[in-house]
């Protein structure tokens, strides 16, 4: 017996024999690793040869982009790199080649990072081995060998992180370890995964899934009659996903918490303003846009975050904005999201979860007290709403689902102007107390009106109406082209009156404490009519004062109507319209006409075209005061649009829109856009003058490079004239 010791150039490590061959000559090969050791007798005499063969190597990872987008509803996100983005806790697949075939002894692991200082621990390094154990919450597996290639399935955790991750390939040897270079190739994307049941996103009806993390087109409703504004949201346009990642690291959010679809939207309601963060929108409620675009011109969110990413905070927004932003923000992310109008939305800035209203006496009339009044009531005010589970509030409660959350800055919510997300459940049951912010987004308030007697200065309670505060609430209705608004005000309250509304008070009274209960007796009510028909803008029209006695004795009327422009916040923009009047009641109705000519109110109109009415009296018997509020929403005049021929793939069309200006006086400076997703890019025109009754043609041409249903968009807008806008369908032939 001899031992036979081997000295090589490189260290060998002798693991179990995969092979033991004995040839008739009485040689003798086995092999170790990646080496061969060969025994035999050569003239009488033992002799040892090593011969080292290559050690293995990866050479080449294909991240298989085309398949894997499509098997995780990602093939619509656009780029040039052609860049793989998948959703979490869902398999993915990746070839591997080798430099020569893997045999059961390598050892081999892949590597992920996203970041800069990366570890296991914190999520941020993730290792998956091929040969040796698996730890942690990624897994992987061997999927098929061919040759010197091989499929592995990658299924990330249902909680990891969201953004860009780099790969690495590394074998383990008998050198150490060697890795593959950084490419570019390799890096990917991940996203949130409504389709899978154990993230937190998880929405089980396809449906909608598609409607609320597919689509692109969007409608934004800004009037009770279901009237309203396209949106293009363009989650998948080239650059919006690096858009959104920027913003959240512009966020100084940490990594670690970015696998927390809770603690986005969180971030991200703070970060689509700029109020204290240098966020995306800069707000601006006024009638200067000199600085920038004007709220009304904008037609989708693409053009917004893309002038982010180059420029910084965008000029300007409104509610409405903030909201189709986010929007797009959102579902780019993987989180399901829609836009929310909420009609007569009270902002209540006292935290009493009532809305109080105070108005000064005048003569015989009311005004109201904008110093002494806190709360307002805006004609309408956007949000969002995100799909989420709610792991962090209690489970017994089901709070998951539907979740508030609103980027406009009006509260700051643990030092951010920022808003959610809060449960829609907990709102309509009333538990005000579960995060995030239920208080605020309440929409079952009552509207306290109150007189302020200027000489003790204390007030008193004039009359309280339950039913006005969140009257209508819309979102679009399910289905791509579908643009009819679906009523959800069932989801946040319960029917006035009922006695599930009753507990909701009760349960928001238990936690805010409210006024005490105010008991109506008055003799006459009194209430503004406005025509059931949309009202053009430039057309005359007619209201009506109704009366109702409801004593047995006569009453003496005197009153006040007063017409003014407003914005959509219900601020006053000019007063156009003043008019007194007296009227004396029998125990029966009765009204008064009032005429509404536009001469009046379309020099003082503005770019939002909306008229307030008010009017205010008292009965001189009793000295009762009366009040009635009616908003009327002017329709504009439309776009018009023509195509030249049917769209079809690859094959030159033009696209036409016209505009023929209705109104007795020139339009000037007037700026005009247009957008058609998958073969229309963002242009713009600008007219110098549009004269009285003349109208202007924009024709322009492209090549559709995507089949199925689109929208071309546009907007025309000018000092006088805003929320001129139209859209229209088109199906785009392969």
């Amino acid at each position: 017996m001899f031992l036979i010791r081997l000295y090589t150039k490189q260290c060998i490590n002798l693991p179990l024999f995969w092979c033991l061959h004995e040839s008739t000559d009485s040689t003798v090969s086995v092999l170790i690793e990646h080496s061969v050791l060969i025994s035999c007798f050569i003239n009488g005499e033992f002799a040892v040869y090593v011969c080292q063969l290559s050690t293995l190597e990866c050479v080449r990872v294909d991240m298989m982009q085309n398949e894997n987008k499509s098997n995780h509803h990602c093939h619509l996100y656009e780029g040039k790199n052609n860049i793989l983005i998948i959703r979490r806790a869902q398999e993915f697949q990746m070839t591997l080649q080798f430099n020569q075939p893997v045999n059961p002894s390598d050892n081999f692991q892949i590597e992920f990072y996203i970041g800069i200082n990366t570890y296991m621990l914190n999520g941020t390094k993730i290792i998956i081995s091929f040969g040796g154990s698996q730890t942690g919450n990624w897994t992987g597996r061997i999927i098929q060998q061919q040759g010197d290639a091989c499929v592995v399935g990658i299924t990330p955790s249902a909680d990891a992180i969201i953004g860009k991750y780099y790969t690495s390939v590394a074998v383990i040897g008998s050198n150490g370890i060697s890795r593959t270079q950084k490419d570019s190739g390799t890096d990917f994307y991940l996203l949130f995964n409504a389709w899978a049941s154990n993230d937190e996103v998880y929405m089980p009806n396809e449906e909608e899934r598609q409607e609320y993390v597919m689509n692109e087109n969007g409608y934004i409703y800004q009037e009770e009659s279901g009237d309203g504004r396209q949106w293009y949201y363009g989650q998948f346009v080239e650059g919006i996903l690096d858009a959104c990642i920027k913003i959240l690291d512009d966020s100084h959010m940490p990594l670690v918490n970015r696998g927390d679809a809770v603690k986005v939207c969180r971030i991200g309601s703070a970060m689509m303003n700029s109020q204290d963060d240098r966020g995306v929108l800069v707000g601006n409620w006024s009638d200067n846009y000199s600085l920038g675009t004007a709220p009304t011109f904008w037609i989708g969110s693409d053009q917004i975050l893309l002038q982010y990413v180059n420029k910084g905070p965008v000029r300007f927004a409104q509610c409405w904005v903030y909201a189709g932003t986010f929007n797009t923000f959102l579902r780019c992310l993987g989180i399901p999201a829609r836009v929310i109008t909420n009609f007569n939305s009270a902002h209540d800035n006292t935290g009493n979860i009532v809305t109080d209203l105070i108005f000064n006496s005048v003569g015989n009339v009311l005004e109201l007290n904008e110093r002494l009044t806190r709360d307002s009531i805006w004609n309408y005010h956007c949000w969002n709403e995100a799909y989420l589970s709610r792991f962090d509030l209690p489970a017994y409660q089901n709070l998951g689902g539907w979740q508030v959350v609103d980027s406009t800055p009006q509260e700051t919510s643990d030092g951010y102007y920022r808003c959610g997300p809060c449960s829609v459940k907990a709102i309509k049951e009333g538990m005000l107390g579960y995060q995030f912010d239920a208080p605020f987004v309440f929409v079952n308030s009552d509207v306290y009106k109150y007189k302020l007697n200027s000489q003790t200065g204390k007030t008193e309670l004039l009359s309280v109406d339950t039913t006005y505060v969140g009257m209508k609430i819309l979102t679009k209705s399910i289905g791509g082209n579908n643009y009819e608004p679906m009523d959800i005000t069932g989801t946040y309250k319960y029917p006035e009156g009922s006695s599930k509304d009753e507990e909701t008070m009760k349960n928001a009274g238990r936690t805010y404490k409210a006024h005490l209960q105010y008991d109506d007796e008055q003799g006459v009510e009194m209430t503004l009519e406005i025509p059931q028909e949309r009202v053009k803008i430039g057309q005359n029209f007619q209201m009506a004062v109704v009366f109702r006695n409801l004593s047995e004795d006569t009453r003496t009327i005197h009153g006040l109507l007063v017409g003014s422009t407003i914005y959509y916040t219900n601020i006053q923009r000019a007063q156009f319209k003043q008019e007194t009047f007296d009227v004396t009641l029998k125990p029966m109705e009765s009204e008064i006409q009032v005429v509404v000519l536009a001469q009046n109110y379309m020099p003082k109109l503005g770019c939002q075209s909306s008229l307030r009415f008010v009017v205010t009296a008292k009965s001189m018997e009793n000295n009762q005061d009366l009040m009635a509020i009616q908003i009327v929403n002017l329709k504009g005049p439309e776009l018009a649009f023509a195509m030249s021929v049917p769209a079809k793939v690859n094959q030159e069309i033009f696209v036409k829109v016209e505009f023929t200006n209705p109104f007795p006086f020139s339009l000037h400076d007037v700026r005009m856009a247009m957008q058609g997703p998958n073969f229309i890019s963002y242009r713009e025109k600008l007219y110098s003058e549009i004269a009285i009754g003349t109208s202007i043609t924009w024709m322009e041409s492209s090549v559709p490079t995507r089949s199925g249903n689109t929208m071309v968009y546009a907007v025309l807008d000018c000092s006088v004239l805003g929320n001129v806008q139209g859209n229209w369908a088109i199906g785009i032939k392969a």
